[in-house]
């Protein structure tokens, strides 16, 4: 099991690069240079151009921006083991998000009853981007604030930690474990966040990246899965974390 594809999430970064542009906070150059960074340089999946695509996405979107606070215009769709993800079942959208280990992003339309659905597929170094009109139903999501998304991570990182603490867990294979952990969520916050990106939004993704990295840095530096119950059930909060920090500062580009 690759553990960093369970944990990190680039497509994280490029929906907020995707939100700020669309709401006018960075220009396009600094969009592709952002994707390119975070998975290599953007393509269209089929026989558009990726220009194509972002021109589509802003014809769709250009009614619903500048209307002031309210549902976010794109937000982030991550599933994991025992979690679909949350797009209408037996969908292109869903079998596409389902074949990609990243996620997806869905993207609001002037007609509430069509979504777009962005679907990242990574190639060695180049991402093709599928585009999606999915006219079902969406499941609803959670939208969970970032603060109660913060407190249920936190919440479940202490939980974790009492746990590990009370088998008497030593890393004592690894000489600077700290140092590893850190040196992890430097490389998860590569390439960084727009400028115009909400403060709260910004820790949130920061304590996702630490729990992450601590998590990799057990089950993957020190290949010890002992305690990959204790660490495992992280996996859904640092997934709703991520979604809810995106949701959070894309709502507040719009303000």
């Amino acid at each position: 099991m690759d553990m960093r594809a369970e944990v990190w999430s680039p497509l994280q970064n490029s929906a907020v690069w995707l939100g700020a542009w669309l709401h006018g906070h960075e220009p396009a150059d600094e969009l592709i240079d952002a994707l390119t960074e975070l998975g290599g340089y953007p393509e269209a999946y089929g026989s558009a151009a990726f220009s194509d695509i972002l021109a589509r996405l802003r014809a769709a979107t250009d009614a619903l921006l500048g209307q002031g606070p309210g549902e976010p215009v794109l937000r982030l769709v991550l599933s994991g083991p025992g979690e679909p993800p949350a797009l209408p079942a037996g969908s292109t959208s869903a079998a596409a998000a389902s074949a990609s280990p990243a996620g997806a992003i869905v993207v609001r339309t002037a007609d509430p009853s069509v979504h777009l659905v962005l679907v990242p597929h990574a190639g060695p170094n180049y991402t093709q981007w599928q585009l999606i009109e999915e006219t079902q139903p969406l499941p609803a999501p959670a939208w969970l604030s970032p603060g109660e998304a913060d407190a249920l991570l936190a919440q479940a990182t202490e939980e974790s930690a009492r746990i590990i603490e009370g088998l008497d867990y030593v890393k004592k294979d690894l000489p600077n474990p700290r140092l590893t952990v850190g040196t992890l969520s430097d490389f998860y916050d590569t390439p960084g966040l727009p400028d115009a990106t909400p403060p709260r939004a910004a820790k949130l993704f920061a304590r996702a990246d630490r729990v992450a990295a601590i998590i990799e840095t057990v089950t993957d530096r020190l290949q010890d899965h002992s305690l990959d119950p204790q660490l495992l059930r992280l996996w859904r909060h640092i997934r709703q974390a991520r979604m809810a920090g995106v949701a959070y500062a894309v709502a507040d580009f719009g303000r």
